[in-house]
């Protein structure tokens, strides 16, 4: 007859057969893995880098516009200049005569209210004349 087999002690469910069960981790307090705070890290720097980037290149584009535009304007011929300030002085024209309104309903109010003071100050200089009689 065929002998069992020795013993290894009691078995636990859900465990491997055969094999011991591995002590259980050491309980440490939880600690952000380095790997987590070099990611960060490098995320940071690639978007800083990115950031400096795009600036420097967008003033790098500006200054290009401008000398081509500089060129152009040293080379246009003289009608070309006067054609190209007339427009210039059209374009701030269109601005300049919404300001104007404003500024005279301004100076209007202003002119209003001065009025209106005055004439409170005459009725109460009047009232205090015919008080004193």
């Amino acid at each position: 007859m065929a002998t069992p087999p020795p013993s290894r002690g009691p078995r636990v469910r859900g465990a491997p057969r055969g094999r011991p069960l591995a002590p259980p981790p050491p309980a440490t307090p939880l600690k952000a893995p380095a790997s987590n705070i070099k990611r960060v890290i490098w995320t940071a720097a690639f978007a800083a880098v990115t950031m400096v980037g795009t600036i420097y290149g967008a003033g790098l584009k500006t200054q290009q516009e401008f000398k081509a535009e500089k060129q152009q304007i040293v080379e246009s011929t003289p009608e070309d200049r006067i054609r190209d300030l007339e427009t210039r002085r059209a374009i701030l024209m269109t601005f300049k005569m919404p300001l104007d309104r404003k500024l005279k309903a301004l100076q209007d109010r202003m002119r209003a209210q001065e009025a209106e003071a005055k004439a409170k100050a005459e009725a109460q200089q009047m009232r205090q004349e015919n008080e004193s009689k």
